[in-house]
């Protein structure tokens, strides 16, 4: 009777998140207790299972859509550049503008002068005919004494009126050139007025881009931190809980012990490469330093894994970073882990007893895995050791 309690203790600790105790077996108080402590921790399990998992999908999406944004913020440099350039183009305008601006000024203070010696002389010669009186061509002439001094003072006449003539056409086209220059002026002062707007703006657009650009990259690096962390905590949490019920029910398994020393069988049948062995490790993924809990063989999608010894199947299904997964407890404390397995792959359940090559799963590339191959994984009272020693 005390054999047959405990056997049906160790399928019940076993099956981890399926807790019933065997058809027609009665249970005692001590039972029930240890059945409900089972099904609390399988609660918490499940969701920290269901957090870790989550949070290992989080960081994976942002990892991608970090390396993806690579080319967005590699574009967005490019146009920063551009504005960087597009600026020192419009700088280099308005240095010109200011030297046209500077060119016109001293032109319109030549005209300015210009006119004000042209004003000068007319007003002399105004002034000069108010002084001498109102005296017409036709005196000046008549009263000549000889011919020659008629001639002399017609020539007079004609080069006075001719001088005359020609001041109040300069003053004409002085006064036309100052208004132009003014309107130089006016029209140099408005393009530089607009060239240095352009500049305010390129400045706050390519300002804006900057922060754009700066915010966007630390939004992502915050994020993956994050995710990091709540997927390294509810790891420990995960492995915290697997050990309470592994406790649990320690006594109980004892009289069902699998793994009683010696060597494991290899869970391949086939000749595979091991692509990264147990130990410290960059991972593939995440770049991060941290241990690799196990050792994977690389063979191709969908060969078959064989049970590395007996025992009880403790967990079939997608398990967090190792995507489908399946755990066998071989008793004494030993577990043995499978991970990444393909879609559709798992052959065994929750709570099955198998056979030292057995097959229960079929190789993928699920959870956090970037190629076909089995991870697989020793573990001594729930921590991960080398399997190399453990293996023929």
């Amino acid at each position: 009777m005390k054999r047959k309690i405990a056997l049906t203790l160790a399928v019940v600790m076993i099956a981890m998140f399926v807790s019933s105790p065997y058809p027609g077996q009665a249970a005692s108080s001590q039972l029930d207790k240890i059945n409900k402590q089972i099904k609390q921790l399988q609660a918490e399990m499940d969701a920290k299972a269901r957090q870790k998992s989550q949070a290992q999908k989080d960081v994976k999406s942002l990892t991608t859509k970090k390396q993806a944004t690579k080319e967005e913020i590699d574009a967005l440099m490019k146009q920063i550049d551009q504005a960087g350039t597009k600026l020192a183009q419009t700088q280099d305008k308005v240095a010109q503008t200011e030297d046209n601006l500077r060119q016109t000024s001293l032109e319109l203070e030549d005209a300015m002068a210009k006119e004000a010696s042209t004003s000068d002389q007319l007003d002399s010669r105004v002034r000069l005919m108010y002084t001498n009186g109102a005296v017409s061509y036709m005196d000046v002439l008549l009263s000549a004494t000889s011919f020659s001094d008629f001639i002399s003072r017609f020539d007079a006449f004609q080069s006075i009126t001719t001088q005359t003539r020609d001041l109040l056409v300069d003053q004409k086209t002085v006064r036309a050139l100052v208004e132009q220059k003014k309107a130089e002026v006016t029209q140099d002062l408005e393009e530089v007025k607009q060239l240095y707007e352009q500049i305010a703006d390129q400045k706050a657009d390519l300002e804006s881009k900057e922060n754009d650009k700066e915010e966007m990259v630390s939004q992502l690096a915050q994020q993956i931190e994050d995710s990091e962390e709540i997927s390294e905590e509810s790891e420990k949490e995960l492995m915290a809980l697997a050990s309470k019920m592994s406790k649990l029910q320690a006594e109980k398994n004892r009289l069902k012990t699998y793994y009683t020393g010696g060597k494991l069988a290899v869970p391949l049948h086939v000749s595979y490469r091991i692509t990264s062995p147990f130990g410290y490790r960059i991972h593939p993924i995440t770049g991060k330093k941290q241990l690799h809990t196990g050792m994977d063989m690389a063979v191709p999608q969908g060969t078959p894994i064989y049970a590395a010894e007996s025992g009880v199947v403790i967990v079939a299904q997608w398990w967090s970073s190792y995507g489908n997964c399946v755990i066998i407890d071989h008793g004494g404390g030993l577990w043995t882990v499978y991970g990444h397995i393909k879609n559709g792959g798992i052959l065994v359940n929750k709570g099955d007893t198998v056979k030292r090559g057995e097959k229960i799963a079929l190789v993928g590339s699920t959870g956090a895995s970037t190629g076909p191959h089995l991870h697989f994984e020793v573990r001594k009272n729930s921590e991960p050791v080398s399997p190399v020693p453990y293996l023929k």
